[in-house]
């Protein structure tokens, strides 16, 4: 995924035994190449699959239109005011959707704001692969049970 924006992988289902584990799948919204990165990196760790977008609309429209099989977003609130609005309207058009929030460490006030929004994790930047990663995991655990094949 690295080096390759707007990519769109077809849901997977991974096999575990006898059991049949729909593979997360995501929206970024960043512009961040750093970020993106992390989370190509997580979603290694987690068998994800994502989309990315750099635009706050583009997201909106996935997660409240075509995208029902979006399991999670991530945002990355470096687009300012937008993200808390983007929050806010993902919050009203699925209620129970989550969202992680990545900001810039001297945003850490915004962060009771985001959980009031909607948000079910905040981080600071730098965000590692592993708090990223368990935030996706624990996210997908509780969005999806599993099936007996």
């Amino acid at each position: 995924m690295r080096g390759n924006s707007q990519l769109l992988r077809g849901v997977s289902l991974l096999m575990c035994g006898t059991w049949f584990v729909k593979a997360p799948v995501i929206v970024l919204l960043t512009s961040d190449a750093a970020l993106e990165n992390v989370v190509a990196d997580a979603l290694v760790a987690t068998g994800g699959i994502s989309h990315l977008t750099r635009n706050a609309g583009d997201v909106l429209k996935i997660v409240c239109g075509t995208g029902r099989d979006l399991d999670l977003a991530v945002i990355d609130f470096e687009h300012g005011p937008h993200g808390m609005t983007l929050l806010k309207a993902i919050d009203a058009c699925r209620k129970d959707f989550p969202v992680i929030v990545i900001m810039h460490e001297d945003q850490q006030h915004v962060e009771p704001l985001a959980h009031a929004n909607g948000a079910v994790e905040c981080f600071s930047k730098p965000v590692s692969v592993k708090q990223l990663a368990d935030a996706m995991k624990q996210c997908h655990r509780s969005q999806h049970q599993l099936a007996i094949a």
